[in-house]
């Protein structure tokens, strides 16, 4: 009995209980487990299994610290951040997009909470140096965040196509291509 949990030392898990202990393996630091787990992380949707979506899981215990017990909070807010990134991804997002839109949505979290945190403070006495410090982290999280916004918009600026009119010549190029159809040369 039990015997089912098991497997060999080369054999990918199969069932969620065979899989729960080979979890527990990796995180125990056993190192039989690597020639498996490295197999298993071919397949990139093992990579969030195995904790590899860090800005994910920053977002996540940043939201628990914010809602500490409230499950409702917790949802609402990491509802809020899947809202924003499909928002912000669009359609059809790069590569480096989908990088940069993990930026924005962290540090919008990072904004959040800096500003909870100091809001929560100002209606209790404090020491001037420690709402000083809450207010440089404010400062801080909004930077990062205002930077991560225009880096963004930046790389979605250049991506568009470079439009071009030639008013004398009748003519429009689009990003280095020739005479549009229909202009005269």
């Amino acid at each position: 009995m039990g015997d089912e949990n098991k497997t060999t030392v080369n054999e990918i898990p199969r069932t969620p209980d065979q899989l729960r202990a080979f979890l527990k393996q990796t995180q125990s630091g056993d190192q039989t487990t690597l020639p498996v787990l490295l197999r298993m992380l071919q397949d990139p949707a093992n990579v969030r299994v195995f904790g590899g979506e860090l800005a994910e899981l920053a977002e996540l215990l940043i939201v628990s610290e914010i809602s500490a017990r409230d499950i409702g909070m917790r949802e609402a807010v990491m509802r809020k951040i899947e809202l924003l990134r499909a928002e912000l991804l669009g359609p059809d997002p790069t590569p480096v997009e989908r990088l940069l839109v993990e930026r924005v949505v962290a540090c919008w979290v990072q904004v959040q909470e800096a500003d909870l945190r100091y809001a929560t403070a100002i209606h209790k006495p404090q020491p001037v140096r420690l709402m000083e410090s809450y207010q440089r982290r404010m400062d801080a999280a909004n930077r990062r965040y205002l930077t991560s916004l225009k880096t963004l918009a930046t790389v979605r600026k250049l991506a568009l196509p470079v439009l071009q009119v030639n008013i004398a010549r009748k003519q429009v190029n689009i990003a280095g291509a020739g005479p549009a159809e229909g202009s005269a040369e």
